[in-house]
């Protein structure tokens, strides 16, 4: 299994040797960032069964059912 320094490491190279130093630090703060948001949703929904429920446990319950696209097709 590859770890989150390994990957780290890879997404630091590619930014490096496509941007410079510059690139590898935007390209380790973008990650930096993700594997933090990930992390957060997966140990805020540590008792969930799924990932769906871990992300409605840390992001809030979300509308699947938006109906306002029906609307303007029942106005004719």
């Amino acid at each position: 299994m590859i770890g989150a320094f390994t990957v780290g490491k890879k997404v630091l190279l590619f930014g490096y040797k496509r941007y410079g130093i510059p690139g590898a630090i935007v390209s380790g703060a973008i990650f930096l960032a993700g594997y933090v948001a990930v992390r957060r949703a997966l140990s805020g929904g540590a008792d969930a069964e799924s990932l769906d429920e871990a992300l409605e446990a840390e992001l809030g319950p979300t509308d699947e059912n938006d109906d306002s696209s029906d609307d303007s097709s029942a106005s004719n």
